[in-house]
Order: C-alpha cells, then structure tokens, then sequence
C-alpha cells in the first residue's frame, strides 16, 4: 500500500489550447517537487511528458500523459493533454479520473477556442474549474483586460488566488493575505474579492467576517472547496512555466485547497439498465468492494496493452481477481503500475482515489468498469459527449497484403482515440477513416508509418444519408421455380417520412394471417439491407416509416429468402416513388480571428452556402463567427482559412445535423452512382 491515503490524493487535469506552456508546466512543476531532478522540455526532447516518437518530432503534446507529484505529503496526480481543437477527444476522455479541470491560458493569447470547449465539458461533468494563466512576463500582455476577457466568458466567479508582481518575476498570496505588492489591481482589492465569493457559502463564517474577524486557512478550507465544488468560485493563479515564477505557489494551493476524491463531487455512475438505471453511489472506501473506471487504453512497445484506471471505490490490487463489467469470468491482475509518463513502476495496490495502470489484460477497453463483486455488474459510468469526427479519408495500403495488418492497427486506434472511426465502404471496398479535422488524419497516418503501415490516401469522403419527403406505396412478388421446392412471398408495404433524427421504424400491420407472423423478421431483414446500401446515391437510409401491411404465402414453397427479397425490392420500388432526397451533414463552425479578417470570413462562408449566425468580438482585437455550413465545403477549409487570415486564425466544427442538397448537387452525386446488380 503507498504511504498516502485517499485524502491525501489531488487528481488534475491539465488542458488548455495549443501553445499555451501546458506540458512546459507540468516539467517545472515536478521539478519544483523535487519528483524529478532536471528541467524537462518539449523544445529538446527531453519533456517527461511528451515522450512519444510523435510528440517529440512535432515538438508538442499528441496523447494524454498520466504524472505524479508527491508535495507537502500530498500525491498530486497531473494528467497532461494536447491543446490541438482537432485532438480535444483525448482531453474529454480523462474528465472522469480527475475532481479538478485546470484550464492554462496563454497570457499573450487569452481565451481561445480549446479553454472555452474544456471549461464547458468540465462544467457539464460537474467538475471543480481552475484557470492557470502562463507565461505572465511575455511582452505586451495587459493582465488587467485578460482578467477582464476571463470573466467576460466564465463568468464573475473567475478570481485570482494570488497575483503576479514585480513585473511578473514575483507572485503575491491575495486569498490568505492581504497586504503586499501587485502587478495586477491590488492585493487588497482581490482579498475582499474572493473572500465575500467564499463566504456567501457559509453563514457562520459570513457573520464573524463581517464582524471584523479575518478567516484563517483552517476556517477557510472547507468553505473554499464547497465553493469550487459548486462552481461558485474558480480560482486563477498565475505562472510562468519556463521561469519557474508561481510553480511553488500553484503546487501549494493544489495541495493546500484543491479538493481530494473525498471532498470533490461524485462521478456520475449508474446501476441497471433501461427503464431500472438509476444513479448508483460509490464511496472512497479502501475497504469496500472494487469500482474502477478505465479511461484510456494505449499500446506499449515494452508492456503490450496498457489500460489506465481511476479506482474509485476499494482497492486494485496485484494478483487480486476481478471482474470486467457483466463478464461472470474472472481476470487476473498480475500487476498494476503507478505512471509516470513512460515509467511504470508496480506497486502492490492502486487505492481508491488513486490512478493506475494495468498490462497484458485483452479483454479490458475504454469505459469498461473493473469491480470484485457481482453486485456491481451493472455498474457504468454515464457516457462522455465527444464531438463527432467528420473528417473523412480513403486509405488503401500500399503493399498488397497489408489489408489484414492496417484492419488491426486502425482497430487499435479507434480504442485509444475516442474521436478517431474506421469502416469499410459497403460499396467501394474502400477502408475509410475519420476524424476531428485534417491535423488529426494526418498524425494517424502518421502513426501507421512508424508502424511499418504505409497507405496512399484518397480525397475526403462525405457522409451523405438518403430518405425521402412524402409517403408511397411498394410491391414486389418473388418467385422461383426451379425443379423441387421452389421460393415464394409477396409483400405490399408503404413508407413514410419521419423527423429528422429520428432513424427508422419497423410497422407490422399484416391481419388474416395472409403473411405469416415468422416471415415478418425476415422482411425487416431485407428492408435493413437496403437502409444499409441506400437506393439512389449508395448511402445509408434514415428517417423512415415501413410499414408492411399485406401480402401472400404458399403453403410449401413461401421461406425466409423469399420474404427477405420480397421486403427488399418492395421498399426500393416505394422508395423511388417517394420523393428520394439526398442529406447532406452540415456542421456548426466557430472561426476565430482578428477582427480586420472577419469581412474576408463572412463572405468567403456564404460562398460556400455558410449561413452566418453570430459574430462577437472579443478582447484583443479577436472576432469569432459562429455559422452553419454543409461539410462538403468546408473540408478543406483549414487550409482556406490560413490563407485568408495570414495563419492567425482557428476554427473548430462538429455535425449539427443533416439537411437536404440542393437538387443539381443530388444529380450530380446520384449520376457517379453505380449500383450492382442483384439477383432476385
């Protein structure tokens, strides 16, 4: 057992948009700990986090990275992760092993598109929010207006804990004290600040405040984290990373007011399923059976499979037996491991509270949940919302053989990256991949590289969908003769469009038995097969109503088969009837960028049938555009977007929903399809 207890245990995530000192400051924070005895740094090589052969040729974070600290008799878990908008999957993955969201903000940049994304998830996990501002002593930064610019976005809660001074070589203590010298406002100022924040919480403080009496660390403790836990203040500290300035002082308030697992709000986990899910209550218990939650799955080169957990009830013990969700068959844990980046070093058991690392177990994914105890079997955590990856590419290997080996490796991928998606086109044969942006495809290739995979790739796909507009009816006999028993069924069905999003619906209105009720499945069966393949573009079908409601049977030669095509060519005969329309997705765009570049913006979206829904300007001399537009014509857009604004911009999208196509673009797609020819 470690020489700390579950109290003792501050679990961190460390996120933040692309350049803003992240990985730079978990290096100087572990060496301000006395953990590690060098400085680490991305720009040599050399950082304890970003150890991948990916990380270190880019020269910034790729994939999240598990730390630890001990300071003060504290164990201070860091998880670092990428600041890229297109790798922000990785960030969210994590959001279920930590109690507090520590959000870094470049004090050059402000607020960027990755700190207003992060600070959202976290608070929709319920999660405890803090704000590090980095890199304090860069030239021309006004403190004063970013704090401003915080608060604008995040809310009048954001308040300093302590300050920068002495021309941000200095940092002063305004939560615990209230006199010294400042760079920002004043000590004094921000004292009373946080102070009438925290004890709004607390009437029994609030009354001896007011009376005059100045509350200690003792006194303030425990309001302080209520107040974090229920989003009533979020402190911000300030550093800078690569000076060393503030590291000591944010590992002291980690430590000092950070909640424990004990103190920090429960992770949402349930019990039962259907109708029965109710919320279930675990509790920091050592003693008390097994619950852990695997967040992240990796390859290691020495290790084989890695999965990393967050144990939250009991304890994961080396050699100890468990169970993997509903599995009944029991796994053994032959060792688990602390982390520290590419370090593992075994320990005899992972506490509850703590966050570990177990090797060589296949059967273990992402969100599974480890337990010693059948009455957990129906345990689960309630299911992270990750922004749907919409970026498509057609890869195809390059040496003929490598079909087997690239399935493997991009089914790997898909379980280490919750953002990254693979299939295999029904129609082309063609191996698809999709993620968050351009950036995000490219590194995936690049990792099947160094794998010894090479692929040539293909423009973007787009996920187009079919359906139609109005209802009609279909028809369609099947009937084989050929010597013996022969195959027979006859299907009348009709169709009709539901809402958007609302997938399909299977009808049964056949009476008088003129279909028998054991044929029915085997019509679904065909109708499924076409939603699959699509009619008149080759892609998926939704937003239907079948509805089978006649048809006839022979005694003797009516089978399965027979109804399955039957169901099949009835629906494509209604389908041609109805309207057909193609659905194009259409994603929802925030483009940051300087203010002189949003005309250029506005009017190069319209172009490509964007439709403008806000445009807000920020601090800084910064605009964002929110808009709509069809993915078709914005999947090249990062490019187009560098190109207008000089490399100063950033966007982010995700699928909003699905719209028609306008009618020359349906032809134009509809004429390159070339269905195969099937055998009734």
């Amino acid at each position: 057992m470690p020489d700390y207890t579950t109290a003792d245990i501050r679990n961190i995530l460390i996120a933040g948009h692309g350049a803003s000192g992240k990985t730079t400051l978990i290096d100087a924070m572990l060496l301000a700990s006395k953990t590690v005895n060098r400085q680490g740094s991305s720009a040599d090589g050399s950082s304890f986090s970003d150890f991948e052969k990916e990380e270190k040729e880019h020269k910034h974070s790729i994939y999240s990275t598990i730390l630890h600290a001990d300071y003060n008799g504290k164990r201070i878990n860091l998880i670092d992760t990428p600041g890229s908008p297109d790798l922000i999957g990785t960030a969210i993955a994590c959001l279920p092993a930590v109690e507090t969201v520590a959000v870094v903000i470049n004090a050059q940049n402000g607020v960027e598109v990755v700190t207003r994304r992060i600070m959202e998830a976290a608070r929709e996990r319920n999660l405890c929010r803090a704000i590090i501002v980095n890199k304090i002593d860069a030239a021309d930064v006004d403190l004063e207006a970013l704090l401003k610019q915080i608060q604008e976005n995040f809310g009048a809660e954001c308040l300093p804990i302590n300050l920068p001074a002495k021309g941000g070589k200095a940092i002063a203590e305004c939560l615990l004290s209230k006199e010294g010298p400042s760079d920002v406002s004043s000590v004094a100022s921000a004292h009373t600040a946080i102070l009438d924040q925290i004890v709004e919480l607390d009437e029994n403080l609030m009354e001896k405040y007011l009376g005059g009496e100045e509350p200690n660390y003792e006194a303030l403790h425990a309001p302080f984290e209520q107040a974090m836990d229920e989003g009533h203040v979020v402190p911000i500290l300030f550093t800078d990373a690569r000076a060393g300035v503030g590291v000591t002082e944010l590992l002291d308030s980690i430590a000092r007011h950070f909640p424990s697992p004990e103190e920090g709000n429960p992770r949402p986990f349930l019990s039962g399923e259907g109708e029965a899910e109710q919320a279930f209550t675990y509790h920091n218990d050592p003693a008390l059976p097994l619950l852990a939650h695997v967040f992240k799955v990796t390859t290691d080169p020495f290790v084989g499979k890695l999965a990393v957990f967050r144990v939250h009830q009991g304890k994961a013990a080396s050699h100890a037996m468990i169970f993997i969700g509903h599995n009944k068959k029991p796994v053994k844990l032959a060792h688990v491991f602390h982390l520290q980046g590419k370090e593992h070093r075994e320990v005899n058991a992972i506490i509850a509270g703590d966050i570990g690392a177990v090797a060589k177990i296949d059967e273990i994914h992402v969100n599974d949940v480890l337990h010693d105890d059948h009455s957990l079997d129906s345990v689960h955590l309630k299911p992270l919302t990750f922004p749907t990856p919409m970026y498509g590419l057609a890869v195809t290997p390059q040496a003929r053989g490598d079909e087997q080996k690239i399935s493997g490796a991009l089914s790997k991928l898909q379980e280490e990256d919750p953002t990254f998606k693979w299939h295999q086109d029904r129609q082309t044969h063609e191996i698809v991949i999709n993620g968050i942006g351009e950036l995000h495809l490219r590194l995936v290739l690049e990792r099947l590289k160094n794998r010894g995979i090479h692929v040539d790739t293909k423009p973007p796909k787009i996920a187009y969908r079919e359906t139609i507009l109005t209802k009609a009816e279909g028809h369609h006999r099947h009937k084989k003769q050929t010597g013996g028993a022969g195959q027979f069924g006859e299907v009348f069905l009709r169709i009709e469009p539901l809402d958007r999003g609302k997938g399909f619906e299977f009808v049964d209105e056949v009476f008088g038995g003129s279909i028998p009720g054991q044929f029915i499945p085997a019509i679904e069966k065909g109708v499924r097969e076409m939603l699959d393949q699509g009619v008149v573009a080759g892609y998926p079908v939704q937003d239907v109503r079948v509805i089978v409601y006649d048809g006839k049977h022979h005694p003797v030669d009516s089978k399965e088969v027979a109804f399955k095509a039957a169901g099949k060519f009835a629906f494509r005969e209604a389908f041609l009837k109805a309207k057909p329309s193609l659905l194009e997705p259409i994603v929802h765009m925030q483009v940051t960028v300087p203010q002189t570049s949003v005309g250029a913006i506005t009017g190069d979206l319209a172009g490509k049938r964007g439709r403008i829904q806000a445009t807000d300007v920020m601090p800084g001399g910064i605009a964002q555009v929110t808009a709509l537009a069809p993915l078709s014509e914005v999947m090249q857009y990062q490019s187009q977007l560098k190109s207008v604004t000089g490399g100063q911009g950033s966007f982010v999208m995700e699928l909003s929903h699905y719209e028609p196509v306008p009618p020359h673009v349906q032809q134009q797609i509809a004429a390159q399809y070339k269905p195969k020819a099937e055998e009734e």
